[in-house]
């Protein structure tokens, strides 16, 4: 990746980006962390921290996000909200949003999203996000937004990944610059951010729905200790939880250490 062509392609935007890109790193997410307190007080710019190789990438409910040098995409940024962090419910889902975007705009088509942040194409996992709060209930607060985008992955790393993949070359035969699609992320990223602190997730609710894999269709939850409920797909809550028909009524599970898996 290259750092001055992606500050040049966003460099119309309203926004600002301090950029930062490693060879290798433990984690991009983990690198924001472990300096909070430094990138929060730049009022002026969006700290982005990128990298090439990531030795202990994170994903959700504490896996493993594995990467190899030009293998994909791997990004995180921190965003600062007035709001408070309980106002913050259903951002993972937005920032699936984002990204849908800017994949369709590539002719990237059929990308989808799977509660509550993976994303996928014919149910296989082309991407994810994680994501990290810190501040306030009642504001400030602070969001550490971790995407990992699967761009070209060798044989060999495929074979390690314990789930059905893809990456952008499996999909459509081409090679994607990555700094072309990263700069259009963030300037997305920014426009989705904006809005959603203004409006919370029910301005994205019914657009999300559209993009869901599973809508629909019946899954099972694993829930915490291994507890698992299974029912019908049947909306998205504005607060980003979801609904299922179940046996027992509908019933609405907000995202926490909780996978969704197709039962169709």
């Amino acid at each position: 990746m290259n750092k001055d062509k992606i500050l040049r392609f966003t460099s119309n935007s309203l926004f600002t980006f301090d950029l930062n890109i490693f060879n290798i790193i433990d984690s991009t997410n983990s690198f924001i962390l472990k300096n909070f307190h430094r990138l929060r007080l730049d009022s002026d710019r969006i700290p982005v921290v990128a990298a090439e190789i990531q030795t202990k990438g994170r994903g959700r409910v504490g896996r493993s996000w594995y990467s190899e040098l030009g293998s994909g995409l791997t990004f995180s940024l921190l965003w600062r909200f007035r709001n408070g962090i309980a106002e913050l419910a259903g951002l993972s889902l937005a920032i699936g949003i984002a990204i849908v975007r800017v994949l369709r705009s590539f002719s990237i088509g059929q990308v989808k999203l799977k509660w509550p942040n993976d994303i996928l194409y014919n149910n296989c996992k082309l991407g994810g996000i994680l994501i990290e709060l810190r501040g306030k209930v009642t504001g400030p607060s602070y969001a550490v937004i971790g995407i990992g985008i699967n761009f070209d992955l060798s044989p060999s790393l495929k074979s390690i990944i314990q789930q059905d993949i893809t990456d952008l070359y499996q999909i459509t035969g081409k090679h994607f610059d990555r700094n072309v699609i990263l700069s259009a992320l963030l300037l997305e990223l920014c426009d989705i951010l904006s809005n959603f602190e203004v409006h919370g997730f029910s301005f994205f609710k019914d657009e999300w729905i559209n993009y869901h894999a599973y809508h629909g269709k019946h899954v099972k939850l694993i829930l915490p200790n291994n507890l698992t409920v299974s029912g019908k797909v049947d909306n998205v809550n504005s607060d980003g939880s979801i609904s299922l028909l179940t046996f027992a009524g509908r019933r609405s599970y907000s995202v926490g250490d909780i996978s969704m898996r197709l039962t169709d």
